[in-house]
């Protein structure tokens, strides 16, 4: 990268164009501006403390300079990422990018929807039984596999035919399967070992977490990706792309894809086929958990739905990444022809904290701008070993006491509690200030299982 492009204080060089929405201008090695989408207050903090980090800014330039790229957008809860920041999504022409899909390949929500109101799981002792069965009946933690066993042959439906193989369509998923163009392509025998994680929800962010809209309805969200399958398929190309354009270990990140390139064709199929196994897996999850809530406090429930936020897509002619970004399309978009959500746009699942709760949106006719994408959460604002250094573990459990959230650990993992993310309001507000989605509905936990335990 240039010595200009590192010594140059960036926010002093973007353009305010609308009310929430910034541009970053094309300098040097960049191949096009960049567009930014956020509230004055989120962008530059208050009282100049606080906002974007300057790091941010220099993941841009990166992500904007790879070959083929033709447009770069930063949603509002954005962070310094792998190679590109997390919000971040890139459209490219011809080339395919690991970096702006991550390790997680196809992680996402999804979102089930209840009978159930707040006096139906009111008593926390039936709370407590239901993450009990849900524990019971998924995978839960770091490498844990599975309560759903399938065969191999089986898994390889999958891997092909995502939610369609599991006979789901497209009224709950947001793509009932992600075409694999070749399977022929040899899956790496380290992610095929991991195929037994099929049905389990893995540790860090990634949760499932019983809620109560504004007028008491009981929802259950949840976040989970393609496990170690798709880490391990992102792990070799990064690997290979690394030794394929001579780059050091260190500057993996950098790694790009001639799309009809042998790695690019490798590439691309096995990126999908984790992209497949990610969606049934939330499906596996959310039906287990269905059945869950339905043996402990009667009532229906099904999924509503599912949609991922690190995925890279064909969309038109180009192909568009979202690396912790989500899809947003409005009512009557072309990819929602036929489906349940034409005439409104589908839904946007947000998770915020489990302190401060999550929403669901529907995009507006200026998602467009955005190249059809918001943010995928709060963003996190303290990293992990910050967040253990500085927060108070007794302090933040009585908070999580006092807001009556119960837990499946014996303390709240303090990494993901509440002051580790931007504030969710202000991130929402960007949203709706850009004119790119309207939250619907605001969704406060009562119970989460985290895999921490």
């Amino acid at each position: 990268m240039h010595e200009k492009e590192k010594a140059m204080s960036w926010k002093q060089t973007l353009t305010k164009v609308a009310e929430g929405h910034w541009v970053l201008p094309r300098t040097m090695s960049m191949r096009c501006e960049a567009h930014l989408f956020f509230s004055d207050e989120l962008l530059f903090g208050a009282d100049g403390e606080g906002g974007v980090e300057e790091d941010v800014f220099q993941q841009i330039v990166n992500g904007a300079s790879f070959p083929g790229v033709t447009r770069v957008v930063l949603t509002p809860d954005c962070h310094v990422g792998y190679g590109v920041p997390i919000g971040t999504a890139i459209e490219t022409e011809g080339t395919l990018l690991p970096t702006a899909a991550g390790y997680d390949i196809g992680c996402g929500m999804a979102q089930l929807s209840t009978s159930l109101t707040a006096s139906d799981v009111a008593e926390k002792d039936k709370r407590r039984r239901w993450i009990d069965e849900v524990v019971r009946r998924i995978g839960v933690g770091v490498g844990r596999g599975g309560a759903c066993k399938l065969s191999s042959a089986r898994v390889l439906e999958v891997l092909r035919y995502g939610a369609k193989a599991l006979g789901r369509t497209s009224d709950v998923a947001e793509r009932t399967f992600i075409p694999v163009e070749d399977d022929t392509v040899n899956i790496p025998e380290e992610a095929w070992r991991k195929r037994d994680q099929l049905g389990s929800l893995g540790g860090g962010n990634h949760f499932c977490e019983m809620q109560l809209d504004e007028e008491g309805k009981v929802w259950v969200m949840l976040h989970t990706g393609s496990r170690g399958f798709g880490w391990n398929i992102a792990r070799r190309f990064f690997v290979d792309g690394a030794a394929a354009l001579g780059l050091t270990r260190s500057r993996e990140d950098h790694v790009w894809f001639a799309a009809d390139s042998a790695l690019g064709h490798a590439y691309w199929n096995l990126h999908n086929m984790a992209a497949n196994f990610a969606i049934a897996n939330r499906l596996i999850i959310g039906e287990a958990v269905c059945e869950a809530l339905e043996a402990v406090f009667g009532g229906k429930a099904s999924v509503y739905y599912e949609i991922s936020h690190n995925l890279i897509q064909k969309e038109g002619d180009r192909f568009v990444a979202r690396k912790g970004a989500t899809r947003a399309f409005p009512a009557k978009h072309p990819a929602l022809k036929g489906t349940v959500w034409e005439a409104s746009g589908h839904p946007i699942l947000i998770p915020g904290s489990m302190e401060t709760g999550s929403a669901i949106l529907f995009a507006q006719e200026g998602a467009r701008e955005s190249l059809y994408s918001v943010n995928h959460g709060a963003g996190r604002r303290l990293s992990r070993s910050a967040a253990k250094r500085s927060l108070s573990q007794e302090t933040t459990d009585l908070r999580m006491a006092k807001l009556d959230v119960l837990l499946n650990t014996r303390q709240t993992p303090i990494d993901e509690s509440g002051p580790c993310y931007k504030d969710l309001d202000s991130v929402l507000a960007a949203v709706e200030l850009a004119g790119l989605a309207k939250v619907t509905k605001r969704l406060r936990p009562i119970a989460c299982i985290k895999g921490n335990a």
